[in-house]
């Protein structure tokens, strides 16, 4: 097949059959070599963890990212304000607020307002939210084995050596 001189690189790659190898050169250029190299593959990789395990919690289990979030602080930690939720999960207040009231409608959870500033409740993770985040979690906890079993033990370990480390420093970003 003659090449288009006309054609885009990914319409000449398709033409040729190559586009898998013109992908990998752009991954190549933009992810692993690029002058955000890291920002990329962390952006990537938790693009790959966070699109399958939301769009399956709201499939099977009608359960939004954030309301996840809200969840996974409550059930790990105890009761807290939404404040520091969006603190822990770096998510805007907007966000966390619509997933504390859909919580809240569907009784998951209950707010407990402060006598001394009625704007702000304690949330209150009740059995039936327990329940609803131990029935999601496994899918979340899965997807990450999945997303890690390539590195060794060692590998692990420094994997999250590295990842604490980073996160020691958030409040300085």
């Amino acid at each position: 097949m003659e090449r288009n001189p006309k054609a885009l690189p990914e319409q000449a790659a398709v033409e040729n059959g190559e586009y898998t190898t013109y992908v990998d050169e752009v991954f190549g250029a933009v992810v692993t070599r690029g002058p955000i190299n890291d920002a990329w593959r962390l952006t990537l990789w938790a693009n790959c963890y966070n699109e399958p395990i939301f769009t399956s919690l709201a499939q099977e289990f009608d359960v939004g990212r954030d309301e996840f979030n809200v969840l996974s602080c409550l059930a790990s930690y105890g009761s807290m304000v939404a404040r520091t939720i969006c603190d822990v999960t770096g998510r805007p207040k907007n966000s966390i607020s619509r997933a504390v009231n859909r919580l809240v409608e569907r009784k998951m959870l209950k707010r407990k307002t402060n006598v001394n500033d009625r704007r702000e409740s304690l949330l209150i993770l009740n059995e039936a939210g327990l329940r609803l985040y131990e029935r999601v979690l496994p899918l979340a906890v899965n997807r990450q084995q999945l997303m890690l079993e390539s590195l060794s033990k060692e590998e692990r370990e420094s994997l999250d050596f590295i990842l604490n480390k980073l996160m020691r420093s958030r409040q300085h970003w």
